[in-house]
């Protein structure tokens, strides 16, 4: 029998190249870099159509995304954007132990739902992130990381988010799942904490003035960092050093590297991962989502989409892919990385 883990390797290993999901006003759009074309499901309406004020964040790699609502006008979900099947409601997003409550949010007009939203955001929109393994779902909310146990997307009745880890200084966090461990990189710190495994690497020496951090975990329980230090080039920069989680037979820790072996990284706001190379994916390489900003008549901005790949080995220039993606109207929400679900044997495996 396929457990969980099984089908998520092999989804990484058969179909290299992820999806660039991103909302329109059409509704959630999915383009396949392995097809490069938008999945548009035989012309049928979107799977996941736009509503004000919900966030959609996916896992990069399970085909799943969550929904949730920066107003609690909405329950929280967990989408298939590729198909629309959804989970029961998830309890309401936590209040992290930063926070005494959450904000509240008056209903006024209906012709100013989007500034409510706004309004309100501050008490969801604060670094969320999550992902999920074969037991729940992990989120991060401002300096706290919960726990919900949900088999196959749905919690039993009366589950609630159980907080696991507090974040030092009040730093946000990024989550990110592979193969039996939750990876949680504190922002402010470069702290990782891996759950479910024995020790924990202390982030790197001699590290100042980090702008930006990504964690991408790798096969067999490694992890890939990326850090882009504050510098007078406005942050142009993707990063500027990478590291590679190493044990050796001793406690993990972090060494600078030049190389990440025959790997591929995919890198956006909300999670990194990485995938084998090959189909597409450069050996040793970062890709990252670019959205450019197109000015129309009268003000009004739209926003095209594009691949940036850079080399490890030197992170200072940046091609790009040159997506043939079409410009949308730019909506609530940001783009990210999604892996598909239907891979040979996948879905198979998914039903045991």
């Amino acid at each position: 029998m396929c457990t969980h883990d099984d089908v998520i390797e092999e989804a990484m290993a058969s179909t290299t190249l992820p999806c660039l999901a991103f909302p329109s006003e059409h509704g959630y759009m999915l383009f396949s870099l392995a097809e490069t074309r938008v999945l548009n499901n035989g012309g049928a309406p979107p799977a996941v159509p736009p509503v004000l004020g919900r966030r959609l964040i996916p896992s990069p790699y399970g085909g799943t995304v969550l929904a949730t609502d920066v107003c609690y006008n909405h329950p929280c979900h967990l989408i298939d954007p590729f198909t629309g099947d959804r989970s029961p409601p998830l309890p309401d997003l936590p209040v992290p132990f930063s926070e005494r409550e959450p904000v509240d949010h008056h209903p006024a007009d209906d012709d100013a739902p989007l500034h409510r939203c706004r309004t309100a955001a501050r008490a969801t929109d604060d670094g969320l992130s999550w992902d999920w393994s074969p037991r729940g779902v992990m989120v991060a909310r401002g300096d706290t990381a919960f726990f919900l146990l949900a088999h196959g997307g749905a919690a039993a009745a009366g589950e609630k988010w159980q907080p696991v880890h507090q974040a030092a200084r009040g730093s946000p966090m990024s989550v990110n799942y592979r193969a039996g461990r939750f990876f949680l990189l504190e922002l402010r710190s470069l702290v990782t904490t891996v759950l479910d495994a024995a020790t924990i690497p202390p982030p790197p020496a001699g590290l100042r003035g980090v702008e930006a951090a990504y964690l991408a975990p790798c096969d067999g329980g490694g992890a890939i960092l990326l850090v882009r230090h504050r510098s007078d080039n406005g942050g142009a920069q993707l990063f500027t050093e990478a590291y590679r989680m190493r044990s050796g037979g001793k406690a993990p820790r972090w060494a600078r590297a030049r190389d990440v072996g025959e790997r591929a990284v995919f890198v956006d706001g909300a999670h990194a991962f990485t995938v084998a190379a090959g189909g597409g994916a450069l050996a040793n390489h970062v890709c990252v989502v670019l959205a450019d900003e197109v000015e129309r008549a009268g003000g009004h901005v739209d926003v095209a989409y594009d691949v940036g790949v850079v080399d490890v080995a030197r992170p200072e220039r940046m091609g790009r892919m040159r997506l043939d993606v079409a410009e949308v109207e730019r909506v609530w929400g940001h783009p990210h990385w999604i892996m598909r679900r239907d891979g040979p044997g996948i879905q198979a495996c998914m039903s045991e």
